[in-house]
């Protein structure tokens, strides 16, 4: 059997109560997450900065796995989710883009073990552009992600099965990224029709470590 990955979000404050233990809730959460790591491993985990929120990215061989994950934090109050198919974009760029094999090699880049990332997210849209001239443009901005990875660039992209949608997480300083999304060719080339929203976030295991044992 193959498998998948899929990129979950968590947010731990849906009905807005007061009192929520947030660094007790996000332990217990981390450790759900990593419960079945035999069948849905959980490749990265974050807490984004400010926000009672936790992303994770799951490479899920047997699709129960997951759902006993889903089932778990059902159990926990005020909790929800939402769940999207992903596919790693080194294989979309490869085979729906037509973009050199060589970009898509694997990097020892790791994105988990940075202290603060950035996640972003794409929403795409081509309007006033023909199919083929919007894969060209795309194609453009494929080469340019991956070959920043390449070159050194600590990032993961992520594709959203059937959509125009993309997560990228990086390691960038904010005025450096800043600059970058100004240069994207999707910018350039298509600036009208693409939205990015961006957050801050840190790794799980770095946050449940010093959120109540720093001294600041």
């Amino acid at each position: 059997m193959g498998s998948n990955y899929y990129f979950l979000c968590i947010d731990l404050n849906m009905g807005g109560q007061c009192g929520m233990d947030l660094p007790s809730v996000v332990d217990k959460v981390k450790t759900l997450l990593c419960g079945y790591s035999s069948v849905a491993k959980c490749v990265s985990m974050f807490k984004v900065t400010g926000e009672s929120k936790i992303i994770a990215v799951f490479n899920v061989s047997n699709v129960i796995g997951l759902e006993r994950i889903i089932s778990g934090l059902a159990r926990m109050d005020n909790i929800g989710t939402k769940c999207q198919p992903v596919v790693l974009y080194e294989k979309f760029a490869m085979k729906s883009l037509g973009v050199d094999e060589n970009l898509g090699k694997p990097c020892d880049n790791n994105v988990t073990k940075a202290k603060q990332i950035f996640w972003l997210e794409f929403n795409v849209e081509y309007h006033g552009k023909s199919s083929e001239e919007f894969l060209a443009t795309w194609k453009r901005e494929a080469e340019f992600a991956l070959g920043a990875k390449a070159s050194g660039v600590c990032l993961d992209l992520y594709k959203v099965v059937a959509e125009r949608k993309v997560h990228l997480l990086i390691v960038m300083e904010p005025e450096d990224l800043n600059d970058l999304a100004f240069n994207l060719p999707l910018m350039k080339e298509n600036g009208n029709n693409t939205t990015i929203t961006t957050r801050s976030a840190q790794s799980l295991d770095d946050y449940c470590s010093r959120i109540s044992s720093e001294s600041i």
